[in-house]
Parts: structure tokens; C-alpha cells; sequence
């Protein structure tokens, strides 16, 4: 196993941007597919909401086509993804699952502790209002947003310790999905110990490229949804928005997706992949 270090922040950082400057038609024309695809998708659950979670598989199926895509690019070359797609897509979406559940069960035991601690602590003089409000939906949200207004601190802390749980746990396991399409067959916990030792790095490089990517493609898709005539900080008036402008709603969605599969996603993917060649043990 190459040893963690030069690797990691330097070299994998340099080669994920060296693969999205030099695959930029590769990139943009996946991308332009799968914003395509998660637009249908879209468009088909506002007419028929009825399809809402058959649409949510099929939109993570649709990611995961799109990262296997970049993810073979990065590894074989852009001319070897055609081919080998379905199966790639197939495994990756199979080895985001697995990761998903894991990190389902892993914060719903640590949520115990944290709730234990949050009514022991800041959320102690207002355990007596809950208890009034029972089943009244809108008094329990009166409640709770008040104790929101009151206690920024305590609910920032609680905010950072569960993202700082899930970059280190995303960070150890983030060579299942190269893994995944290298090796033909679906490989998550077994990647664990091949980060061991550069878990810190890993961190460092995803927080150096992709925090100031995701960043962008944030503000991008902001202000396209103001041209558009949506507040896309308001899940509220974007829920009015569906139903008042579908078209401009529709747009939107293919344009944010577009931006954040090319600018986001083909970084990642060439992260991942990076970091998996210089990482994996040369057995395997």
C-alpha cells in the first residue's frame, strides 16, 4: 500500500482537477444526462406525486450511473465507461446503500446520547411545554423554534459533532465506490483498512476541494433560482413554486443539477479515484 501522505492532499487533489479540465466534454455531456434524467423524474412525480419514493430510487440509481461514469473515466479513460455503465452504476448504487444504512444505524444510536443530553441540559426548561403540547403538531414546532431562538450555541455544537461524525466515517469508507468499479463487485467495509492511517488526510483533501466546489455551485444555484423567480433558501415557497411555475421549477432543477453533477460530482469521483490508486493495497 502506498504510503499515506504526498499522496492524498497534493497529488489526488491535483489529479481530480488535472481529469474535469481534461474530460470537460465528457463531463458536461454525463452531466447534461443525468440533470436530464433527474428533470423527468421530477416533472413525473409533480404530475403524479404518487411516484414520490419509486422516483427517489430512481434518482439515487441515476447518481449513481453519473459517479460510476466519472469514476471509470477517471480509472480506464472516458472511451471505457460506455460499455461497462449499467454494471458499474449497479455496484456503485449497491455500495452507496450499504453506506447509507451503516451511517443510519450509526446516528441512530449516537442520537440517544445527544437527546439524553440536550433534555438533561438546554432542553430542560422547556421539557414542561412539550409535555402540555402532546399531539398539537404546531405547539411542539412553537416550542421548539423558540428554544431554537434561545439556544444558537448549544444546537451549533450539536450541528458540528454530527457533521464532524459523518466526514470522518464518509472519509474511511471513501474508497467503496472506485473499489466498487475497479474490482467488479461490491466493496465497502473491506475498504476500511486500506484509509487506515490517512483518514486526517482524506478529510483535509475533500475539505480543500470540495467545500470551496460545493460552495459555488450553492451560490450558482441560488441565483438561477432568483432568475427564475424562486427562493431556493425557502422549501416553502419553492413547494409554491412547483405548483404555480412547473416549467421555470423544472428549469431549475436541470440547471442546478447540471452544475452540481459537472462541478461537483466529476470532482469527487476524481478524488475518490485518485485516492484509491494510491491507496489500495497492491493484493487486492
Amino acid at each position: 500500500m502506498a504510503a499515506p501522505g504526498s499522496v492524498l492532499i497534493n497529488q489526488s487533489v491535483g489529479e481530480a482537477l488535472r481529469f474535469v479540465r481534461e474530460n470537460v466534454r465528457f463531463i458536461a455531456l454525463v452531466a447534461a444526462l443525468g440533470a436530464g434524467g433527474a428533470t423527468l423524474l421530477s416533472g413525473a412525480i409533480m404530475g403524479l406525486p404518487a411516484l414520490g419514493v419509486i422516483g427517489l430510487i430512481a434518482s439515487g440509481f441515476l447518481q449513481a450511473l453519473v459517479y460510476a461514469a466519472f469514476t471509470a473515466a477517471v480509472l480506464y479513460g472516458a472511451g471505457a465507461v460506455p460499455p461497462r455503465l449499467v454494471g458499474d452504476g449497479l455496484r456503485v448504487w449497491a455500495a452507496m446503500a450499504i453506506l447509507g444504512f451503516f451511517l443510519f444505524i450509526v446516528f441512530t444510536v449516537i442520537s440517544i446520547p445527544v437527546l439524553i443530553t440536550m433534555f438533561a441540559g438546554p432542553l430542560a426548561p422547556y421539557t414542561e411545554e412539550l409535555a402540555a403540547a402532546g399531539q398539537d403538531q404546531a405547539a411542539v414546532m412553537s416550542v421548539m423554534t423558540r428554544f431554537a431562538e434561545e439556544n444558537p450555541t448549544a444546537l451549533l455544537a450539536v450541528a458540528l459533532f454530527y457533521c464532524a461524525i459523518w466526514i470522518l466515517l464518509t472519509s474511511r469508507l471513501y474508497l467503496a465506490a472506485p473499489a466498487s468499479v475497479d474490482q467488479g463487485r461490491v466493496r465497502v467495509f473491506d475498504t476500511w483498512k486500506w484509509t487506515k492511517g490517512a483518514m486526517l488526510r482524506i478529510v483535509g483533501a475533500r475539505l480543500l476541494l470540495l467545500l470551496p466546489a460545493n460552495i459555488f455551485v450553492g451560490a450558482l444555484g441560488y441565483l438561477i433560482g432568483r432568475g427564475l423567480g424562486i427562493d431556493t433558501m425557502n422549501m416553502g415557497a419553492m413547494a409554491s413554486a412547483a405548483a404555480a411555475n412547473p416549467i421555470g421549477t423544472l428549469a431549475y432543477t436541470f440547471m442546478s443539477g447540471f452544475l452540481t453533477l459537472a462541478l461537483f460530482s466529476a470532482l469527487e469521483a476524481g478524488l475518490s479515484a485518485s485516492l484509491y490508486r494510491g491507496l489500495r493495497p497492491q493484493s487486492s
